[in-house]
């Protein structure tokens, strides 16, 4: 168990500059934090993800208190606590929701949507969320973005299958890329439905 550590806090522009979805980056930052320094005050449920997270990297007195509290919680209410949604989940969705709207606004300025045209990216789950809160203009520049993301990783995964086939495993990083691509950043809420 570790102690407590210092999470910066991303702005937008930075998190764009990551290279990284920017939500994803954000929320995942935040979700560092939440487990590793503040916790949240009450936890009657926690998914897998949350719970071991807290186990393994949380402050010993927060992830203390937010564990007993589940444990409680599923001690006195059985089935009905195993069908809640976890708390923390269901903070980093609020918090991704004002993150898509503060992205949105940024993407109000001409230098920045043609920024994000070149350079940006999204994962599939975010560009389908904020296309809404777009302008027309907003809207291609998402598509045009998804079009680019998607030709380069079906070649760079076309690439790195024919070396794997013979045995060379550099460049295994686009795995990483498309597997966010696809479903957002490792342990970020998202679209994904229980197996």
């Amino acid at each position: 168990m570790s102690g407590a550590k210092a999470v910066r806090k991303y702005t937008v522009v930075e998190a764009v500059a990551h290279g990284t979805c920017p939500i994803c980056t954000m929320l995942r930052h935040r979700q560092t934090q939440l487990v590793e320094e503040t916790g949240i005050p009450s936890a009657k449920h926690l998914c897998n993800q949350h719970a071991w997270a807290l186990a393994r990297a949380g402050p010993g007195l927060v992830a203390a208190d937010l564990l007993l509290q589940s444990l409680r919680t599923r001690r006195t209410e059985g089935t009905k606590a195993a069908r809640m949604p976890c708390d923390l989940c269901e903070r980093l969705m609020r918090e991704e929701s004002d993150k898509l709207k503060e992205l949105a606004r940024k993407m109000e300025t001409t230098a920045f949507l043609e920024w994000m045209r070149l350079h940006g990216t999204l994962c599939l789950h975010h560009a389908t969320r904020i296309a809404g809160e777009l302008s027309p203009e907003g809207r291609k520049m998402i598509a045009e973005l998804l079009s680019r993301t998607w030709e380069a990783l079906e070649r760079d995964l076309a690439d790195y299958a024919q070396h794997a086939g013979r045995g060379e495993h550099a460049g295994g990083g686009v795995l990483g890329r498309a597997a966010e691509f696809l479903v957002c950043q490792r342990g970020i809420p998202g679209e994904e439905t229980q197996c």
